[in-house]
C-alpha cells in the first residue's frame, strides 16, 4: 500500500480542529475521528479522518462517512458565498482482514452498471481514501501506531500550554504504549519530541517527561534517557540545532511513508548527517522528489 503523500502533506500543514467527534454515539466504541483544516488547490479545505477499529470490514462505512461529511458541511457552510468547502475523507483501518469493500458510493447503487449515463448525473456520489493497516498489508500495526502518533503530535504542536496541552500530549503518548519493540518506540518517541521542539519554542522538557511517565510508567527509564538527551542537546547545541534535527526526523518519517521498504537505513543515516542546505532542498521538493534524485542529492 502506498500512502497518498498529498494527503499526508495536507495533514502535516493543516490545523486539527475538532475537540469533539462527528461519529454517532452508538459507534464510538469502534470509530474515532479527526478533522484537519488545510489548503487544497489554493482554497480552504478539510481532511476528515475516520479511524475504523472494528475487526471486520463494514460496508456501511460509505453511508457513515457521508453522514459525517454532511454534518461538517452544515457546520462550515459559508453563508456569505453560499459555498461548501472541499472535504476529503480518509479511512484508517487496522482490522484482522484486508480491507475489501467498496470505496465509491455510486458503486453501491443497485443496477448502476446498466443505468444510462444521463440518469447517473442525478445520483450523489463520492469516494474515500483507505489506509489499510491490517496484518495482510505491509505497513502493519506498527505503521498504524506511527501514523496515529504523528497525527496526534501535529495536534499537540498547535495547542496552547495548560491543561489542554497536557491532555493532547497524553493522548499522543497513549498511542505509543502498544509498541513493544524498544528500538521502534525509542525512535518514534524521540521523533515526536524533536518535532515538538522544532515547531514550538515554549516546550518544557520536564513537563513532557512528567506527562510521559504517567502514561508509560513501565518505560520510565527509557523516557528519562531520551528526554535527558534532548534537554542536553537543546542546552549544548542550541535551539537551531534542535530545529534542524527535528526537520531531519520529520523528513525521514514522510519519506518512509512514501517509499516504504525502498527507503533503507543508509538513506536515513545520510539524511541525519546532511547539512542544512541539503535538508532545505529535500524539504522543498519532498512531495515530488524521486528515490534516484534523493540518492543523488545525498551523495
Amino acid at each position: 500500500m502506498i500512502l497518498n503523500l498529498d494527503l499526508i502533506s495536507g495533514i502535516l500543514r493543516g490545523k486539527p480542529l475538532n475537540d469533539y467527534s462527528y461519529v454517532d454515539e452508538d459507534l464510538k466504541e469502534s470509530h474515532s475521528d479527526m478533522l484537519y483544516k488545510t489548503r487544497i488547490n489554493g482554497k480552504d479545505g478539510y481532511i476528515y479522518i475516520l479511524f475504523e477499529h472494528k475487526s471486520y470490514n463494514d460496508p456501511r462505512v460509505l453511508l457513515q462517512l457521508l453522514k459525517y461529511i454532511l454534518r461538517i458541511w452544515e457546520e462550515k457552510y459559508n453563508t456569505k458565498t453560499n459555498k461548501l468547502p472541499i472535504i476529503i475523507p480518509l479511512v484508517i483501518y487496522n482490522g484482522e482482514n484486508k480491507w475489501n469493500i467498496e470505496t465509491k458510493l455510486i458503486n453501491l447503487i443497485e443496477g448502476i452498471e446498466e443505468l444510462p449515463e444521463i440518469m447517473k448525473q442525478y445520483i450523489p456520489t463520492y469516494q474515500y481514501e483507505i489506509y489499510d493497516f491490517s496484518p495482510e498489508e505491509k505497513l502493519g500495526i506498527v505503521g498504524l501506531a506511527n501514523l496515529k502518533a504523528i497525527l496526534q503530535t501535529t495536534r499537540v504542536a498547535r495547542v496552547r500550554r495548560g491543561e489542554k496541552f497536557d491532555e493532547e500530549l497524553r493522548r499522543a503518548f497513549e498511542l505509543l504504549v502498544g509498541i513493544k519493540d524498544k528500538k521502534t518506540f525509542n525512535e518514534l518517541f524521540e521523533s515526536c519530541m524533536l518535532y515538538l521542539m522544532y515547531t514550538r519554542d515554549d516546550i518544557n522538557i520536564e513537563k513532557v517527561k512528567e506527562v510521559a511517565k504517567k502514561v508509560m510508567d513501565e518505560r520510565g527509564e527509557l523516557i528519562m534517557t531520551i528526554t535527558e538527551k534532548l534537554k542536553n542537546e537543546g542546552m549544548e547545541k542550541g535551539i537551531e540545532k534542535g530545529k534542524l534535527e527535528g526537520e531531519r526526523e520529520l523528513i525521514i518519517e514522510i519519506l518512509n511513508q512514501r517509499f516504504g521498504e525502498d527507503f533503507d537505513k543508509s538513506l536515513e543515516e545520510k539524511i541525519r548527517k546532511a547539512n542544512e542546505e541539503t535538508i532545505n532542498q529535500i524539504k522543498k521538493n519532498i512531495l515530488s522528489i524521486t528515490l534516484d534524485e534523493l540518492k543523488e542529492l545525498l551523495k
